[in-house]
């Protein structure tokens, strides 16, 4: 019962980013799908990745728009009860815009983004967490349980800075990073008699989380001959996610307290249920924490030939001193990380023609994970990420590009959870970029 309860609470109930640290979304424009080792960039996606560059593009606007589609599976197989637990994760439609003007020695820039959460998730035959907890609270009963559970994530993000040329060679740049998080779960947990079939409503939940977040941001940049140098530091953003709780019921738990309508008496029943006691964290009005991370972040790039550009990229996210507490039990799951996350990144550009250039990357991500971290709904194993695309110009102020990556994560087989977690990641992307 106490590893029960233990894993109940650790459980996070949020989906974990696509491209970056735990909690991040880096993959912001087309070109970063293609080749991830950006941020050294002076092209327009530096916007976002080398803001500090962008005070040496070229007098005037410069606009970009793109297009991602996501796609990821999930795999958990239960060695407690030998199933199979699943979940296909699809986000259609994943936007970025992002524009800039120069004029003189500064610039001015900003993009709109979804820079956290992973989009929408169903798990259909359930997780075993929650069966396990219905299996806890009726198998005295002689009845079984199952689930289904189904989670929505996204954080929005509207970045404004300006970047200053302090001398032919050196820029800095200044900006402030403002986060919309919002994120739904529902599910339910059904007694099942081993005769009639459906029994009652263990549990049923719908709940909605809301909640805002401010992060400076800062970056130089250094030119010399052929090679660019740059770094960015983005502040951890402090977020306050509060709870608004649209149902919460369950039929066994009225019958055993003699209340017909438990909505809006979670804490009520969850002291009284020894196994639900981190329910209580689920209350509307509950404030929880969830933070985005502080990032730092190093690159370079050589330009060593007219048709040849190699790009190498660090990113250093501050998982670990960030505050992210679990929606049920409300403890700070992060404190069991070993490290925070670091990747390194390398991509090559290679300019076929005057209008065509071609590029491939690699990216590989150590989050510093350990079996207390890991839980059924939060687990993002170290990964290995390659891309490849690339850009047509269709003049000098039209730019298309275009990308494929692919993740793929190692193989967690977690002794303490009783389970083996798998995931692999898609992304296929085209995006536009105007100069005038």
């Amino acid at each position: 019962m106490k590893k029960i309860i233990t894993t109940i609470a650790l459980s996070a109930l949020a989906l974990t980013s696509f491209a970056g640290g735990l909690s991040t979304n880096t993959n912001q424009h087309s070109a970063f799908v293609r080749n991830p080792a950006r941020y050294a960039s002076l092209e327009t996606d530096a916007i976002y990745f080398n803001p500090a560059g962008t005070a040496f593009f070229n007098e005037g606007w410069r606009l970009s728009v793109n297009w991602q589609m996501v796609w990821q599976n999930r795999d958990i197989t239960s060695h407690a009860d030998n199933k199979n637990y699943g979940a296909k994760i699809y986000v259609p439609v994943m936007p970025s815009a992002m524009a800039s003007y120069t004029t003189g020695k500064w610039s001015f820039s900003g993009m709109f983004g979804i820079t956290g959460g992973g989009g929408h998730a169903e798990f259909s035959n359930g997780l075993p967490t929650f069966n396990a907890m219905g299996n806890a609270l009726v198998g005295p009963m002689g009845l079984s349980s199952k689930s289904s559970f189904e989670s929505t994530q996204y954080v929005f993000s509207l970045q404004l800075g300006a970047a200053y040329r302090i001398t032919e060679g050196l820029s800095a740049y200044v900006g402030v990073r403002g986060n919309y998080a919002t994120a739904n779960y529902a599910g339910n947990i059904t007694a099942v008699h081993p005769l009639a079939g459906d029994y009652a409503k263990i549990l049923e939940l719908n709940l909605n989380q809301k909640g805002f977040a401010f992060a400076p941001i800062i970056g130089i940049d250094y030119k010399v001959g052929n090679f660019n140098f740059a770094a960015k530091y983005e502040f951890e953003a402090v977020t306050n996610m509060k709870n608004d709780t649209k149902r919460f019921s369950s039929e066994i738990l009225a019958a055993t307290l003699g209340d017909g309508n438990l909505d809006g008496k979670i804490g009520t029943f969850a002291a009284a249920i020894p196994p639900l006691a981190p329910l209580a964290t689920l209350e509307s009005g509950k404030t929880l924490r969830n933070d985005t991370p502080a990032q730092l972040s190093l690159a370079a790039s050589w330009q060593a030939t007219s048709w040849l550009q190699a790009m190498v990229s660090g990113n250093y996210y501050f998982d670990k001193d960030a505050t992210v507490q679990s929606l049920l039990g409300g403890a700070d799951n992060n404190i069991n990380l070993a490290r925070n996350t670091y990747e390194v990144a390398a991509g090559l550009e290679f300019k076929v023609c005057k209008n065509l250039l071609l590029s491939a990357g690699v990216q590989y991500t150590d989050f510093g994970i350990t079996n207390q971290y890991t839980s059924d709904l939060n687990f993002n194993n170290d990964s290995f990420m390659t891309g490849l695309g690339g850009k047509y110009s269709i003049n000098e102020n039209w730019d298309i590009n275009a990308g494929f990556c692919f993740a793929v994560y190692k193989e967690d087989n977690n002794s303490l959870r009783a389970a083996t977690y798998k995931r692999d990641t898609y992304n296929a992307t085209i995006g536009v970029d105007f100069k005038f």
